[in-house]
């Protein structure tokens, strides 16, 4: 894309951003407007427990936003700001290595919990899919921007859980 888009490729995060922000929008209203098949009644402790680890997600994902929004957005260059320079390895990013997709599966797995709909356990295989293709790839990303330093963090650092792998 840097090679095709040439001098506007600095706008390619925003323009993505503003794109997947209209499409994410789209996709969760739609999701809610369709008519979903329940596959289990919920008990207290289910309803519980889908509240508590939603509620962490939902933390998880503010911290994540609140400390990187202008530069994972793409707004940052309208500010004329520089993105933060450097391998993160401080915060949450002690315990995983992308701590906001951590929150984020946390948060929708514990939707389909708190409603057990075939259509939320449809949402969460793809956002999950999704999620582990993006990683994928940011990992390659962020190897060949930070080498090394990455291959040592990343050998160290879970991916998603903590403690694991």
């Amino acid at each position: 894309m840097q090679l095709a888009m040439k001098e506007s490729y600095k706008f390619y995060r925003l323009v993505y951003s503003v794109f997947a922000a209209l499409s994410l929008g789209f996709v969760v209203w739609y999701h809610f407007h369709i008519t979903g098949v329940l596959l289990w009644n919920m008990s207290l402790a289910e309803t519980a427990t889908a509240a508590i680890t939603g509620s962490a997600g939902l933390i998880i994902m503010g911290i994540c936003i609140k400390k990187y929004f202008i530069d994972l957005s793409g707004i940052d260059v309208l500010l004329k700001r520089k993105p933060a320079q450097g391998l993160q390895v401080g915060g949450l990013h002690k315990f995983v290595r992308h701590p906001l997709y951590s929150g984020t599966l946390l948060f929708v797995w514990s939707v389909f919990l708190w409603q057990p709909l075939l259509s939320n356990l449809i949402s969460c295989i793809c956002i999950t899919a999704y999620t582990l293709t993006g990683i994928y790839f940011e990992e390659k990303k962020l190897v060949q921007q930070f080498g090394e330093a990455y291959k040592k963090f990343a050998a160290k650092t879970a991916m998603l859980i903590p403690g694991l792998f």
